[in-house]
Parts: C-alpha cells; sequence; structure tokens
C-alpha cells in the first residue's frame, strides 16, 4: 500500500515542533503540502521539515486547502483553537481524514458539529491528537486503576503550573478570538483527556475558578467529580506549581510527575509498603523519547486511515467529552471569578 499522502494545516510552532519532527520517521505517511496563510510560516515549516531529514521534492506550500485539495489525501490541523471547527470541517466535507490537535473546538455546538461530521463521512477518520496517552507514567497509571490495584479511587490532586515557556511562533495563544480560552483550553485539553482516560466520562463540575477578566485565563482551579471521584486540578501559567498528580485509593496512593519524563513515580499501599519508586517502564504503545510520542501517533493515524486492525490512540468521541468540561467549566453556574482585589475592588462572590 502506498504511503498516506498528508497535509499540514498551520504551520506554526506545533506543527514543527512535534508533527514535522517525527514525520521523517513514519514511512506509512509521506509529507505533501505545507497550508498556511502566511507564506513565510510554510516556507519555514519547509525548512524545518528539510532539516529535520525530510525529503522535501513534492511538498507544495499553499495558503489555502483549496489551492492544493487535490495533493493529499489526510491532514494534520494545527491552527489557532478557534478556526479548529472551520477547517476541520471542511477537510472532512472533502473526504480528508484529520488528525486534530487539541482541543476539538472551543464551543459544544461546534464539536458536536464536528462529531457529527465524521460520524456522517464514510471511510473518514477524524482522531484527536491527545499524545499524553502514550506517557510511560499516564499509561502506567491507567493500568494500576484498572487491574485494581489502587482499591476503589477516593481523590485525584493534579497540580501543574510554572511560567509560560512554549515558544510561539504567534501570538494566537494569547488572544481570546484565536485561543478560545488560556491555560484551561490549553492544559486542560490534555489534562481532563487524562483524567477521563483514568477514571470514566460521568462528571461534574463543582466549583471553577479562574482570573481571565475577559482575556485568556493565567490560573485556574476546578474541582470535578469524574466517574464519581473527586478530582482536584490547579493550572497557572505563571506560577512555579510543579507539575504532579497523585491518586488516591482506598488499597494504595501513586503520585507521579505529570510532564514528559515523569522523573519519580511511587506506589505505596495504605499499609506503608512501598511497592514502586523511580522510573516507569515504557509499556507499547507508550514511549520513552520525547520524540517517539508523536512518531507513534502519527504511526497509529496512518493505520487507522488504511482500516488496519488496531485501534485508535484518541477519537473524536474523546475529543467530544474533553470539549465539553472545558466549555462547562467556562460557561456553566459553577463558575466564580478569582479574587483579584487589585483589579476589582471588591472580594464578594470570588475565591481565593
Amino acid at each position: 500500500m502506498p504511503p498516506l499522502r498528508l497535509a499540514v494545516v498551520g504551520c506554526g510552532a506545533a506543527a514543527r515542533s512535534c508533527h514535522l519532527t517525527a514525520l521523517p520517521k513514519v514511512p506509512d505517511i509521506r509529507l505533501t503540502a505545507l497550508i498556511d496563510p502566511d507564506p513565510e510560516q510554510a516556507g519555514a515549516a519547509l525548512d524545518w521539515y528539510r532539516e529535520q531529514g525530510g525529503t522535501s521534492g513534492d511538498v507544495r506550500t499553499a495558503r489555502s486547502v483549496d489551492d492544493v485539495s487535490d495533493a493529499f489525501d489526510a491532514a494534520v490541523v494545527a491552527v489557532p483553537h478557534t478556526a479548529h471547527a472551520t477547517v476541520t470541517g471542511d477537510l472532512l466535507a472533502r473526504g480528508k481524514h484529520v488528525l486534530l490537535e487539541k482541543p476539538m473546538a472551543t464551543s459544544a455546538p461546534d464539536t458536536e458539529a464536528l462529531a457529527a461530521a465524521a460520524a456522517r463521512a464514510p471511510g473518514v477518520r477524524l482522531l484527536m491528537a491527545h499524545p499524553r496517552r502514550l506517557f510511560p507514567a499516564n499509561a502506567w497509571v491507567r493500568a494500576l486503576i484498572q487491574e485494581g490495584v489502587l482499591g476503589t479511587v477516593t481523590r485525584v490532586r493534579w497540580t501543574e503550573g510554572h511560567p509560560y515557556s512554549w515558544e510561539p511562533v504567534s501570538w494566537s495563544m494569547f488572544d481570546r478570538r484565536l485561543a478560545g480560552g488560556g491555560v484551561l483550553t490549553d492544559t486542560a485539553s490534555h489534562v481532563f483527556d487524562i483524567l477521563l482516560w483514568w477514571l470514566g466520562t460521568q462528571t461534574e463540575v463543582v466549583d471553577y475558578v479562574d482570573d481571565s477578566l475577559g482575556g485568556v485565563e493565567a490560573d485556574a482551579f476546578a474541582t470535578l467529580r469524574i466517574g464519581g471521584v473527586r478530582t482536584e486540578v490547579e493550572l497557572s501559567r505563571v506560577r512555579a506549581l510543579g507539575t504532579s498528580c497523585v491518586i488516591t485509593g482506598t488499597e494504595a496512593e501513586v503520585s507521579i510527575g505529570t510532564d514528559f519524563p515523569a522523573g519519580e513515580c511511587t506506589l505505596i499501599t495504605a499499609s506503608g509498603e512501598v511497592r514502586h519508586r523511580g522510573d516507569v517502564q515504557a509499556l507499547p504503545p507508550a514511549q520513552d523519547e520525547w520524540d517517539d510520542l508523536f512518531v507513534e501517533q502519527l504511526r497509529n493515524f496512518a493505520a487507522v486511515c488504511a482500516d488496519a486492525d488496531v485501534e485508535p490512540h484518541a477519537t473524536a468521541a474523546d475529543g467530544l467529552r474533553v470539549a465539553r468540561l472545558i466549555e462547562e467549566c467556562y460557561t456553566g453556574p459553577a463558575r466564580r471569578m478569582l479574587s483579584q482585589p487589585w483589579l476589582t475592588g471588591t472580594t464578594a462572590g470570588s475565591a481565593a
């Protein structure tokens, strides 16, 4: 079977540092198009792909999908968040497979429409780019939960925060009109996906607080019930919170780092016996190397598009659940404003 002809739509930081770095290592995929409304971005992405060892002789660059629609059969979509729905919907209507960067979309109606469009398109696949499922520590925790090692999970505490360090090539992450939101949209798209993957799909937003004041939030606090488990998530783009998650069960407690690599992971029984301390072995499809996360993600995408007998790592249904939960945080009755008396002059109705 010939390699899958692939376009990358949106040639910013995510496309370059994740997908274009991995593509030369995926023989089942051939890059044929780079699409970005800014020709300089598309050209820079092509240069980067060549530097990674990619063969670029037949790669076309274009401002829009219309210009090169005949050149590809599948696409990685890495455009600004608020453009996900429009761009992906158009590609699905053209019969193109899509691997979509998170979040699926920035509103529940848009995510519902995308899921419906994918379901209507015969033979067309819509998968989500959720590479944290391939982190060894995250896969390890899921196995512990499924095997009953922790007993009944009673509480999860996830903390992830540091001064913003991603190297963007555009302003889109800081403009709510393009990003849709701040640290919740960006980081919780990953975090919520892992929590739902671990605990189940039943969710309730108990409390949600952020500091957006109409812009993109830098601090967010969510108290949820996921699969009946009290789950606390604290995220920040400005505070050095560290990166950790503690999952407490009736039989044992496990703690991991949430970054990659995770660092020391521990498993301690309720009686105090240390059953694991140190690194976690990467059991396939989890990967030990950063670049290999995206290699594996693309391999899986190519296999699913070819109707191979494999399970997709993350589906449109997964992306839909995450997007719904984020929107419920932003717009639901549990939302409150973070106390900022130096700006608002009041503290009533806000959270510390």
